[in-house]
């Protein structure tokens, strides 16, 4: 009964964003539903009138699970900036807006901040895997030391974001414009630049920077100089 208590959690929860706090309320509400269940059953109920009693008690949930979904939002926009070392894996933050706020040590793996202000940012050492950067606003951000490894960036704004020491293996920037964007010491392997246009860019101490693609880059002069220096194969790159 407990697998069938839990199936119907699944069913009510599928809707909604998996952050860390709808899955405490769901881990919750299992454990209560589990307790209710019992106690019917002692009450000498047969096991269906007891399961059906069970979700009977449960009412409406959807409204508690809506508001836990945006009060995590309004907390990320209070005046309290620093959110380091806190587990927000799978949180839904789309269009926050964060200047200097500070992720620094915390787990971030799946979250979305698509179309986001986060001017300024600090992720350092942070665990970014798999998280959606889409139409955000990084300008100035410090990714330094972070996996990012699945991350997307479709469309963002990356002036002056520092991705120093960072894993970005695998991780597109195809059709991104990179304005004093910083990769230095990061790994790229795989990383594919295919049609970017690259300004005063920085690739000092770069890993693996001969398996990066950038097939139709645009680049300047200074930015050509560093990926020569360092081995890329920029065959097929034009240079402004």
């Amino acid at each position: 009964m407990d697998e069938k208590l839990l199936e119907y959690l699944d069913s009510v929860f599928s809707p909604y964003e998996a952050s860390q706090a709808i899955k405490d309320l769901k881990e919750e509400l299992f454990n209560n539903l589990q307790e209710k269940l019992i106690d019917l059953n002692k009450q000498g109920y047969d096991e269906e009138t007891a399961y059906s009693r069970t979700i009977a008690s449960i009412g409406d949930i959807s409204e508690i699970i809506e508001t836990i979904s945006a009060k995590t939002k309004e907390l990320l926009q209070m005046v309290e900036r620093d959110f380091s070392n806190i587990d927000l894996r799978d949180a839904d933050l789309k269009r926050v807006k964060i200047h200097d706020g500070k992720f620094n040590d915390s787990t971030l793996k799946g979250a979305d901040f698509s179309g986001s202000d986060l001017t300024n940012s600090s992720f350092k050492s942070t665990e970014l895997s798999n998280v959606r950067f889409d139409k955000a606003n990084l300008t100035s951000a410090k990714i330094i030391i972070s996996s990012l490894k699945g991350a997307t960036f479709k469309g963002c704004i990356l002036d002056n974001t520092d991705f120093s020491g960072s894993d970005l293996s695998g991780v597109s920037f195809d059709n991104q414009t990179l304005i004093a964007t910083i990769f230095d010491k990061s790994l790229l392997k795989g990383t594919s630049f295919k049609d970017a246009v690259f300004r005063n860019a920085s690739f000092r101490r770069v890993v693996e920077v001969k398996k990066a693609i950038f097939d139709g880059a645009t680049m300047d002069k200074p930015t050509y100089a560093l990926l020569k220096g360092n081995g890329a194969n920029l065959t097929n790159v034009r240079i402004i």
